[in-house]
C-alpha cells in the first residue's frame, strides 16, 4: 500500500510509512474520481457500497463481543 502512496500519489516515504491503510486507499478513490472527472471524454466510476449488515447480524455480533468480554473479566 505504501507504493502506491508513493507512486501514484506522489507522497514521501516516512508520510506513507506512517499514514493508516485505509486513508491510502480513500486517497486512491479521490484520485481516481479526480482523474474520472477531469480527463475529457472519461466515465465516472461506479462506486460499490456495501450492504448494510442486517438487525440478525448485528444482534449475534454484540452478543459474541459482550460474550467475549464477560469471560475475559477476572471474578470478584
Amino acid at each position: 500500500m505504501t507504493g502506491y502512496a508513493m507512486g501514484w500519489l506522489g507522497w514521501a516515504p516516512d508520510v506513507a510509512d506512517d499514514t493508516p491503510f485505509p486513508v491510502i486507499g480513500r486517497a486512491l478513490e479521490a484520485k481516481a474520481d479526480f482523474l474520472a472527472a477531469t480527463t475529457p471524454g472519461a466515465k465516472p466510476r461506479k462506486r460499490r457500497r456495501k450492504k448494510p449488515p442486517s438487525q440478525a447480524e448485528l444482534k449475534s455480533k454484540i452478543r459474541a463481543a459482550l460474550t467475549a468480554f464477560k469471560k475475559d473479566k477476572a471474578p470478584e
